[in-house]
């Protein structure tokens, strides 16, 4: 029988599979404690180092799993975030411990995503990364929050240099999440121009039958039904829009 975690509910947003495994109320790896403000204020970012995966499983399971067995020193997050998996283990309306300011505003207004890494610039660095933006983005947009509510662990712990792998080129992190709440907020603006025309049902076409690869934010844009691929349906829907030159 396999030590792996089993997610007690699975969800889809734009595309992300993020699966549920909330620590227990009462227990002692985490503060059981309401955010202090009574909602979301911030969210934050941190970088964890990519581990040695166990076959048949993976470095976002194992650090869940960690957690779960008590084995984070003490350490709570919202969300932790590979390249192929993401793991929910608080509720978004609870505190976490993240951001070593004990009972502060790190810890008492914002929600932590852990986006892990090597460090190396590698295709799986890139692909968790661009996935740990996308997850920032919909975070934001859930809460009703501007991208300057976006943190890093350093903002609330200077002491702290993390997200160590990212924090070298910040605001092009702070720009691929600013696209993806674009590609949110106006769905069938593929070129991201602001409108919906015919060019972006043909960029749609074109990467539903494989001739182009769009950006992680551009299939957000495309994916007109959310079913986290883009379809012929999809370039169809999009060229329905583009009729009399709507704004997206």
């Amino acid at each position: 029988m396999s030590n792996f975690l089993t997610p007690d509910k699975i969800r889809h947003e734009y595309g992300l599979e993020i699966k549920e495994k909330l620590i227990p109320d009462g227990s002692k790896l985490k503060p059981n404690r309401k955010l202090t403000s009574g909602k979301v204020e911030y969210v934050t970012i941190h970088n964890t180092a990519d581990i040695k995966e166990a076959p048949g499983t993976n470095d976002a399971e194992q650090y869940a799993r960690a957690t779960h067995n008590g084995a984070m020193s003490g350490v709570s997050v919202h969300y932790y975030i590979d390249e192929t998996d993401c793991w929910q283990l608080l509720r978004e309306d609870e505190m976490g411990y993240h951001a070593a300011d004990g009972f502060g505003p790190g810890n008492g207004t914002s929600l932590a995503i852990e986006i892990i890494m090597k460090g190396d610039k590698s295709k799986d660095d890139r692909e968790a990364e661009d996935r740990g933006a996308l997850l920032a983005a919909i975070l934001l947009r859930k809460h009703g929050l501007s991208i300057l509510r976006l943190k890093t662990h350093r903002d609330w712990y200077p002491k702290k240099y993390c997200p160590a792998y990212i924090l070298p080129h910040w605001n092009d992190f702070v720009k691929r999440v600013m696209d993806y709440t674009h590609a949110m907020d106006h769905p069938g603006d593929v070129d991201m121009d602001g409108k919906v025309t015919t060019k972006d049902a043909r960029l749609a076409l074109r990467a539903a039958v494989g001739l182009t690869k769009l950006t992680g934010p551009q299939t957000v844009a495309a994916d007109t039904d959310g079913d986290g691929k883009v379809t012929t349906k999809d370039a169809r829907a999009i060229l329905k829009m583009s009729v009399g030159g709507s704004k997206a």
